[in-house]
């Protein structure tokens, strides 16, 4: 039989909450591109996303060689500005990635039925949030608008902590200040390379929300799956009565 179930892990964005005009894919390039414009720099945007693209894989592969590492978002966008000649790039590339950044306070907000969810598993089991996020001061403000901390026993930031989920020493760290085993843990998370790699690694139950419909292909290693987090309750019934 199951071990029975004592602590859930969410992540962030996509799972609990949304920023739909931010989590498009190319809207930080937009951000960046716009700023660059709007400062008398007229580089047009094709030529701005073939300089950011490359720069962009690169550093994704070399941290992710490196144990999932949190990535420096900031020094990707100075290279970027710094390749295209950009006069003053990293004066420039910092001021504009506080534009993008002020953005998710702003923009982040909860799916209809979160709250309605966390609230019912308040008090029933322990609550752990663990994001894959690169900057801790916005995500703590993100936070705070929230009442995440009236909410959640632990709240785990990969910016804070130097390594993206899949990395296990994240898992790590959140069952370390939640005070849980891993065994009677469930994570939940919107990506499989993320979220469910990571989880079945420590040897956590899990559940996809799946909420592009387009990870078909990694079903079969996910302990459930679901839509969107309307449909936790029943992904949660699916596993405590297997």
């Amino acid at each position: 039989m199951m071990k029975m179930i004592d602590t859930i892990f969410f992540d962030n964005w996509n799972t609990l909450v949304q920023a739909p005009n931010l989590m498009k894919r190319g809207s930080s390039t937009k951000i960046f591109h716009e700023y660059l414009l709007d400062n008398g720099i007229d580089i047009p945007y094709d030529s701005f996303i073939s300089a950011y693209v490359p720069i962009s894989r690169k550093q994704v592969e070399e941290a992710d060689r490196a144990g999932y590492k949190e990535l420096d978002y900031k020094n990707r966008l100075e290279r970027v500005f710094k390749f295209l000649d950009v006069e003053d790039y990293q004066l420039l590339a910092e001021r504009a990635w506080k534009i993008y950044l002020n953005e998710w306070p702003k923009q982040t907000e909860f799916f209809p039925a979160t709250r309605k969810i966390l609230d019912g598993l308040k008090g029933n089991y322990k609550l752990g949030l663990i994001t894959n996020y690169m900057d801790g001061p916005t995500c703590r403000e993100v936070f705070n608008k929230l009442g995440y901390y009236e909410i959640f026993d632990s709240l785990v930031v990969s910016a804070e902590l130097g390594y993206r989920k899949p990395a296990e020493v994240i898992f790590e760290q959140a069952l370390k200040e939640i005070g849980s085993e891993s065994g009677s843990s469930l994570m939940v998370g919107d990506t499989f390379e993320a979220d469910i790699v990571g989880a079945n690694s420590m040897g956590m139950k899990n559940i996809l929300v799946d909420v592009y419909d387009n990870q078909h292909e990694n079903y079969h290693e996910c302990t459930a799956v679901i839509k969107d987090i309307s449909q936790f309750p029943e992904g949660l019934r699916k596993i405590l009565n297997a």
